[in-house]
């Protein structure tokens, strides 16, 4: 009778033990440290700030303002950001300046229909908002970058443009100054705590 129970218990334990080889998991890489399989996993940065203080009403009704401007134009400046890498990429493997012009001026076109409507409806504050967090994606203000694609006259004419509106399309972005909220703003837009 044991033999029989413990050979019940051998087969049982087998077929536990076979059972765990189809489990729903997922494989990580690794890497073996003195004899230790150790998962490596990227682990994205957290930003942690601290409690905003606000001394007046009007200046926390401000903070407020921005927040939902920002919100509003980050997608914009991403998608300046993809364009900008999509166009530079295309560009490199055009053969002469005639068909870069050309698919210039085709991009343009589609960018114009696709997004106006949406760029003309922006206040003038999501406007400059905006040029600070495109001159933030891609490391070169608005005018370099239309200067770079569509030459010096175009990015003169819409510099001129901008200063109708008292803004500037060389305007810098300064992450640990002047645009110090909108950085904090940016951040946390992009961890999802705001």
């Amino acid at each position: 009778m044991k033999k029989i129970i413990a050979i019940t218990v051998y087969f049982f334990c087998l077929f536990i033990a076979k059972g765990q080889d189809n489990t729903n998991g997922y494989d990580l890489p690794g890497v073996v440290v003195n004899g230790d399989t150790l998962a490596v996993i990227k682990i994205p940065k957290v930003y942690v700030f601290p409690k905003l203080k606000f001394t007046s009403k009007e200046e926390y009704v401000r903070y407020k303002k921005l927040v939902r401007d920002v919100k509003k134009v980050y997608p914009y400046s991403q998608i300046a950001k993809k364009t900008f890498i999509e166009v530079e990429n295309i560009m490199d493997s055009l053969p002469n300046n005639k068909q870069r012009k050309q698919y210039i001026k085709a991009k343009e076109d589609e960018l114009v229909q696709q997004y106006s409507k949406e760029l003309i409806s922006m206040t003038i504050h999501q406007g400059e908002i905006l040029i600070k967090l495109v001159n933030r994606e891609l490391n070169h203000s608005p005018f370099e970058v239309i200067k770079e694609l569509r030459g010096g006259f175009t990015a003169a004419m819409w510099q001129g443009v901008a200063k109708m509106f008292g803004e500037s399309l060389k305007n810098g972005y300064d992450a640990t100054g002047e645009d110090l909220l909108i950085e904090r703003i940016v951040l946390q837009i992009e961890q999802g705590t705001i």
